[in-house]
């Protein structure tokens, strides 16, 4: 009998555990996909962590590609393709183009697509910049050769933030700053693709950030927001 009761305590545990996991967009394994309806504008919301909505409360309702989808309306189709700790870097440690979710991408034949990739490579063990140049132009030219012929924007990453007097996770801010944003600038000449400077509207509010890297509800919906004025204007 104790060891019922043991058992129905631990997977009570578990459960609770797996729903406040799931709550902060820590499960980023879990990707639900939307159907596209014939017709509606299909778009690709590709990146790390910040795209996913870690640390997000409610991520599933707060995540900024499920908000610029209610933004858009109902002729549109967006899809969260991120995956938390990605790279561009293909030798990083964690290279986005390894994954499941990134092909996905691809077969999902996206009209638009919305990338946000640089803050995981800025780390000591990532960190190449001919390899980022390299590797980045490849993710890049890997949606411009669809057959969808797509509108393909390029994000920077947002301004990390200290957090107890340093930035966490080992993300080095200044590499971010004076080696990944101008990279992605030079990259965005370089493959006539559009820009939305993350990093300016973001720049000195903290407040809108969990954790120093990770936006909030507030931060995700302002990120959600700027790219649909981008997208309007367009």
């Amino acid at each position: 009998m104790i060891g019922i009761i043991i058992a129905i305590a631990v997977l009570v545990l578990a459960g609770i555990i797996i729903c406040v996991l799931y709550h902060f967009g820590m499960l980023s394994f879990y990707h639900p996909m939307k159907k596209a309806k014939d017709n509606c504008i299909r778009v690709a919301c590709v990146g790390d962590s910040i795209t996913y909505g870690l640390m997000v409360k409610n991520w599933s309702k707060h995540n900024y590609p499920y908000v610029l989808n209610k933004l858009l309306g109902e002729n549109y189709c967006v899809n969260n393709f991120a995956y938390t700790n990605r790279t561009a870097i293909k030798s990083g440690d964690f290279p986005l183009v390894n994954e499941k979710v990134y092909k996905q991408s691809l077969e999902f034949k996206p009209n638009i697509v919305i990338i946000l990739l640089g803050t995981n490579d800025s780390k000591a063990n990532n960190w190449d910049k001919d390899k980022f140049i390299n590797d980045y132009g490849e993710i890049i030219d890997s949606y411009l050769r669809l057959d969808s012929s797509p509108k393909v924007y390029i994000l920077t990453p947002p301004p990390l933030f200290e957090v107890r007097g340093k930035v966490l996770y080992k993300l080095r801010k200044p590499i971010v700053e004076s080696e990944i944003i101008p990279a992605i600038e030079n990259l965005v000449k370089a493959k006539g693709v559009d820009h939305i400077d993350v990093y300016k509207i973001f720049e000195g509010k903290k407040e809108l950030f969990s954790d120093g890297v990770h936006p909030n509800v507030e931060g995700s919906k302002l990120l959600a927001q700027s790219v649909f004025e981008k997208l309007k204007d367009n």
